[in-house]
């Protein structure tokens, strides 16, 4: 065997004979050849440079840079390199693994890096950052070199466990034997320092002292004696170099009879006596060489510029990495393509409210405009107070045949535009708007249709909606409100009769009924095209009394609301389209709790619901206008913002361009998924949807139990190569207020500070290609209320 290791500080090649009695080994090798060999422990094998074969398990595998393999105990392995391959290996013994996870002899670890499911990347470019890492700290050992080292053995460990475990099919006895070993490893451990023996252990085990000592052979891969002596000689370490303790002192404080008895165990073991060990090590320093048995010197690999490089390369990929190890159970997910499936995507249209008309002349909002219609679908742009407000200048006196006083000059550029990003319009009418000058409102607004008519044309402005929204109480009689919808109506088919006009409704679904004064509807139904409706469901949240119930009551409150009222307007014969034009999922309350309570899901899933149910779903162009809107100081939570300040998106925003990208026939879905074949290929679209009070958000334990990771094997997919394409969406990547809150200042943030957190708080996008033949597995780890979105596109050969 040609086999030759970096650098090592002397005496630890001796010391590294007996492999099998360490905790754990990291080295660096340059390996021509390694003959068949057995470890009782768990090897990790990365390569950095060149290719290896590893015969292992019956089978050959080549490894090459950036490979990774797992050897599980026990197994039998060999391996060939090339000339100038380097190999980094780690090697963490049984009893050391079972000392800290007690279903080690329960577990394998799926071993090769190749083989891995689509998922797992991210998790073995952190293993790469570690087992390099290791490989620095060794050959720099500073003062905290070591606790470094032990740092990373243990997260690799985690990650073994997390990421990579695989169940041992039991037999019986199993349970019991395995539990057994990790009693007696612990027991050493804890008791090392007395005058231990295998009768004992037997004894306390209710087992011979043969049997015990054949059976711990086979579990650990040592005798009981050789590894208490290993417990004891780890302990003694720290004492015989860094204590001035004579020789009886060590051995006494750490279990062995005599000084005599310490110093024959501790020869066996490294072929020093432990005064020369603790001479030679407390004295010299790390060597820069080491010579083979002939004579000749060898330049050790950490030397080389380019492995230095190398290394360098693999701790960067992982440095981000922030794995969250706490154990997710793996949710299985087996998903069998049915093209057969009665079920398709609802498409509803988009209402976007910007306030008053002449908004649409702010440069910013006709960004976030257009924005939004290429991304989203904009279908109609909603405006209020169009003649009390500001946007018709006021009509001039004049001795003119023809007035030439542009009473429309705002409102033309505004509609202009519209026109040309082919977007409708939406006129709110409030009650108020009308009564404050009903002869006045009436004059204007036919004025300004008729305006609209001719310069615009029909097909332009008959695609409008007017609604006129009453007041949210029965304080108006119903004859009264009854009276101006009709009027209004009058007005509009006299103009043309091809604009939808609606009425909206105060619905309380706890009785089943609207109030008093709007049961006028059914009577004059063949006037009215469509119904607005409000829900938003945190008005069934008293938030200065939250329980958990009230969260669990509320979980379908807006598609239970819409259905309820569908009967409702049914039973009284009146089949119109709904317009759900004020909405909001559950919310926080403050502006912390509001911010730090991500709800991509649970915005995704309510429109995914909705989008068969009503004709339209409203949201507000962004913060600003929407608070404008209202006098209160309060934050709003009667709405959607897709906008934030400065045209940083808000997480509806990206909710909704994830429906508007999904497309074709449905094949597969579940509770926490949605699948679709389309022209393209497929498309996935995963959710891990939570509702809770909006208060725990800031709690990060809390957060963290309900990610969810998840494990899909797809089924019957058509045999092509594929662009995978995945797109995460969560509080990390695409969730703005975290980005806000992590760059703030009490001296205020500039430009330069803005525009690096709206570029920044975006989903994130991993691209893979991949050969699938008929099936493809993955692994999806979700954090509370996260979206994962995954792009399947066959290539064109």
């Amino acid at each position: 065997m040609v086999k030759s290791s970096v650098s090592e500080r002397k005496g630890a090649v001796t010391k590294l004979r007996n492999e099998q009695t360490e905790d754990f080994n990291i080295a660096m090798e340059h390996i021509r050849y390694s003959p068949s060999q057995q470890y009782y422990g768990t090897k990790i094998l990365f390569v950095i440079k060149g290719s290896i074969w590893v015969t292992y398990e019956g089978s050959e595998e080549e490894l090459r840079e950036s490979d990774i393999l797992f050897i599980n105990r026990n197994s039998r392995y060999s391996i060939i390199g090339e000339e100038d391959s380097i190999l980094i290996s780690l090697s963490i013994s049984s009893h050391f693994f079972a000392l800290h996870y007690k279903n080690y002899f329960h577990s394998y670890f799926q071993t090769f890096s190749n083989e891995l499911n689509t998922g797992r990347e991210t998790v073995m470019q952190q293993m790469r950052h570690l087992l390099s890492e290791m490989i620095l700290e060794k050959y720099r050992d500073e003062d905290s070199s070591s606790l470094v080292t032990q740092s990373s053995v243990y997260q690799i460990m985690l990650m073994l466990t997390r990421f990579f475990k695989k169940e041992v099919p039991l037999w019986e006895g199993t349970e019991v034997s395995d539990e057994r070993i990790v009693r007696i490893i612990q027991m050493i451990e804890q008791r090392y320092t007395e005058p231990l023996t295998l009768s004992e252990i037997a004894e306390s085990e209710f087992l011979s002292p043969s049997y015990l000592s054949r059976y711990f052979k086979q579990m650990t891969g040592i005798g009981f004696l050789q590894y208490l002596y290993r417990v004891r000689l780890k302990h003694s370490m720290e004492d015989l170099l860094y204590t001035t303790d004579n020789l009886f002192q060590i051995a006494n404080k750490n279990g062995f009879s005599t000084a005599k008895n310490y110093s024959a165990v501790f020869k066996a073991a490294y072929n020093q006596t432990p005064s020369e060990y603790r001479k030679e090590h407390q004295l010299d320093d790390l060597p820069k060489r080491r010579i083979t048995e002939d004579g000749t010197e060898v330049k050790s690999v950490m030397e080389s510029p380019a492995v230095l490089v190398q290394l360098a390369k693999y701790l960067d990929e992982g440095s981000e990495q922030n794995f969250i190890y706490d154990k997710v159970p793996v949710e299985e997910r087996e998903v069998v393509i049915n093209k057969e499936i009665e079920d398709t995507l609802g498409k509803e249209q988009h209402l976007v409210f910007i306030g008053q008309l002449k908004s649409l002349l702010d440069e910013n909002i006709q960004k976030q405009v257009v924005t939004a219609h290429q991304e989203l679908g904009v279908d109609f742009v909603g405006i209020y107070n169009l003649i009390k407000g500001s946007t018709l200048l006021p009509e001039v006196e004049t001795d003119e045949v023809i007035s030439t006083s542009p009473v429309h000059a705002i409102s033309d550029l505004a509609l202009e535009f519209l026109k040309e990003q082919q977007i409708g319009l939406f006129i709110r009418i409030d009650y108020q708007e009308i009564i404050d000058n009903e002869d006045n409102f009436f004059k204007r607004f036919d004025h300004f249709m008729q305006h609209a008519l001719h310069v615009f044309g029909r097909q332009f402005v008959e695609k409008w909606h007017v609604l006129f929204q009453g007041p949210d109480n029965d304080l108006i009689s119903a004859d009264e409100l009854k009276r101006l919808y009709l009027k209004l109506w009058q007005l509009l088919e006299k103009r043309t009769r091809q604009i939808n006009v609606g009425y909206y409704i105060s619905f309380d679904e706890r009785k089943d009924d609207i109030l008093a004064d709007q049961y006028w509807i059914f009577e004059e139904r063949q006037k009215i095209d469509f119904i607005s409706y409000d829900a938003d469901q945190n008005d069934l949240i008293d938030f200065d009394k939250i329980s958990d119930k009230d969260f669990i009551n509320s979980q379908n409150y807006i598609l239970d609301k819409t259905h309820k009222l569908k009967i409702f307007l049914k039973k009284h014969q009146m089949n119109k389209p709904l317009c759900l034009n004020n909405w909001n999922t559950l919310t926080g309350n403050t502006r912390y709790t509001n911010g730090t309570f991500f709800r991509g899901a649970l915005i995704l899933r309510t429109v995914l619901e909705l989008s068969k149910e009503v004709k339209s779903i409203g949201f507000w162009i962004n913060n600003q206008v929407h608070e404008k809107s209202s006098s209160s100081r309060n934050i709003l939570i009667d709405g959607l913002e897709l906008f934030h300040f400065f045209n940083g998106k808000r997480p509806v925003y990206y909710a909704m361009m994830f429906k508007e990208r999904l497309h074709g026939k449905i094949v597969a879905r579940g509770e926490d998924f949605l699948m679709t074949e389309n022209e393209n290929g497929y498309q996935i679209i995963l959710f891990n949807e939570r509702r809770f009070n909006p208060q725990y958000s800031t709690d990060e334990l809390f957060i963290q139990s309900r990610s969810k990771e998840l494990h899909f094997r797809l089924n019957g997919l058509e045999k092509s190569n594929y662009q995978i394409r995945l797109f995460r969406f969560d509080s990390e990547n695409g969730g703005l207020y975290k980005n806000w809150r992590k760059l703030n200042s009490q001296y205020g943030i500039d430009r330069e500070i803005i525009n690096y957190i709206v570029q920044s708080a975006k989903p994130s996008l991993e691209l893979k290609d991949d050969f699938i033949e008929d099936s493809w597995s993955f692994y999806s780890f979700l954090d509370i209320n996260a979206i994962h979105f995954i792009e399947m596109r066959k290539v064109i050969e």
